[in-house]
């Protein structure tokens, strides 16, 4: 009775939400927008009540491998998918505060190295084993080879290296999920569990009729890959899906064409990037023979005229159709408060003169994702935008699986000598998206610390931030939303600003009936 009782109680709070929604005037049908751009949930009719049942029909671009949590980096749609299978010990809630989920209390001793974390009562893993303390400690054993993970009478304890004021905060990334692993297959203790996963194609994931926060509204969750944006479109239009990621480019399209949409707040950082194992001699020259060595504080200038010249304003409004943000930071100013103090705006006359302080003439080849069109019109933007303060720019697409070698004297120089990348922010606090930003870019930041210590107040995090982007190594262009497009059957969705990094909020939504 308990297990559904959570589940219920949120049934009632959408009827009551539904109801007075109505009563406030909203009608139904697309989502609407509150000044600040982020997305608030559609209204629906008074007379609709929570049904369970039905399969939701989503599409993703993406090409997901992965059916489980990996240590390193994950792209957004992985990150989605692996948040309805797998849990963590504590969640970030809507307002950024860290709340329990499979831990349901935890505490530090005054060393704070040493955390323990009490178990959540109930809860099973989708093979039917109990979450027990020892149980928990072989599903995380492996997310960190630095902690000592060691069983409790009732949860965990996990002993870190040096001090760790925020470290729940860590705790709630999706990569510390738990996972348990057998060798029939790998389960977690979320809503949804994995009936078939083709990699790269198709997923089918099944409601967890034994989920300790009560069985999901959806039997079922069915998931295509690797569909084409405007595909996908299509099929969100016609009825054959339900639910569909979109590029933040086509919101605006989508919105004409009628389709209810919801954007997040912005939630990954497009950058220029230039990859460590590029050699002082590797920018190309127009005037001298190719290969040629130019003195380092040259380089420099390079890049921060580059990045002067760039009109980051212009890629917003016309590559990304005013779904965005220019970026004058690594981080969105919603999470860190301080991006005002970044400057994104052009100055062609300074990057002008930079580059009259190089010689000879410089020259660079910028990649982009050669499967990505975003990313290809934004490359040709800079192009355009760096021709005007004199550096030529090729842009070139690159495979999406290439990347800056790890050993730069041992490995092939890359074909290109900066190019675009697109990193997920992984929590809307600021020391932990920082810290995982700067480890994502720590090739490119060579010998600069990029390590956030988890005591950095304000000051330091932003004094971090600063010295990264001090190097011109790592350019921040725009800070991207996450748009969705939803079908007429959908209710109930809702990912309010705080939780845009928490997944899909699929356990909490229903489908409507067709009428018979």
């Amino acid at each position: 009775m308990k297990q559904g009782l959570s589940r219920h109680l949120a049934a009632l709070s959408a009827i009551v939400a539904v109801s007075a929604i109505a009563l406030s005037g909203a009608g139904p049908g697309r989502g609407v927008r509150h000044k600040g751009g982020y997305s608030v949930p559609a209204a629906f009719r008074p007379s609709e009540r929570p049904v369970y049942g039905g399969t939701l029909r989503a599409e993703i671009g993406e090409r997901v491998s992965l059916p489980e949590p990996a240590v390193g980096s994950m792209d957004a749609s992985e990150s989605e998918l692996i948040s309805l299978v797998y849990e963590t010990l504590v969640r970030i809630d809507g307002r950024g505060e860290i709340r329990p989920l499979l831990a349901d209390t935890w505490e530090r001793d005054a060393t704070m190295r040493r955390w323990k974390f009490h178990l959540r009562s109930g809860v099973k893993f989708q093979d039917g084993t109990p979450l027990a303390p020892q149980n928990a400690v072989a599903a995380l054993i492996n997310a960190d080879e630095d902690w000592r993970v060691t069983p409790t009478s009732d949860g965990l304890q996990i002993e870190t290296p040096s001090a760790t004021l925020d470290f729940p905060t860590t705790m709630a990334q999706r990569k510390y999920a738990l996972i348990r692993r057998s060798k029939e297959a790998s389960g977690g203790t979320g809503p949804f569990k994995i009936e078939s996963w083709e990699a790269e194609k198709h997923a089918l994931l099944s409601a967890n009729q034994d989920y300790w926060g009560g069985r999901p509204f959806l039997d079922s969750v069915d998931v295509q890959f690797g569909r084409a944006a405007r595909e996908r479109m299509i099929d969100l239009e016609v009825g054959k899906a339900d639910l569909v990621e979109l590029p933040a480019e086509m919101a605006r399209r989508a919105s004409d064409e009628k389709i209810r949409i919801e954007v997040t707040p912005p939630v990954e950082l497009l950058a220029l990037t230039f990859p460590s194992a590029r050699t002082v001699g590797a920018i190309r020259s127009q005037s001298s023979v190719r290969g040629a060595e130019r003195p380092p504080e040259s380089e420099t200038r390079l890049r921060e005229a580059v990045s002067r010249s760039i009109d980051r304003a212009a890629i917003v409004n016309l590559v990304l159709q005013k779904e965005g943000e220019p970026a004058g930071g690594l981080l969105p100013q919603w999470i860190s408060g301080t991006e005002f103090l970044f400057s994104s705006a052009a100055d062609a006359a300074a990057a002008r003169a930079l580059v009259k302080q190089i010689a000879p003439a410089p020259a660079l080849v910028l990649g982009y994702d050669s499967g990505d069109a975003m990313e290809q019109a934004v490359a040709e933007r800079i192009a355009v935008n760096a021709r005007e303060a004199g550096i030529t720019v090729t842009s070139i697409a690159i495979p999406a699986v290439q990347s800056p070698p790890a050993n730069a004297a041992r490995a092939e120089k890359p074909k290109y000598d900066a190019r675009l990348m697109r990193v997920n922010l992984v929590s809307p606090l600021p020391r932990p998206a920082l810290a995982a930003l700067l480890a994502s870019f720590a090739s490119e930041l060579g010998s600069v610390d990029s390590t956030v210590p988890e005591t950095a107040d304000a000051a330091e995090i932003y004094a971090r931030e600063k010295a990264a982007l001090e190097t011109w190594r790592v350019i921040p262009i725009a800070h991207l939303p996450r748009v969705y497009g939803l079908g007429p059957r959908v209710r109930n969705w809702s990912i309010p600003p705080g939780a845009a990094m928490n997944g899909l909020p699929l356990a909490d939504i229903w489908l409507k009936r067709e009428a018979q």
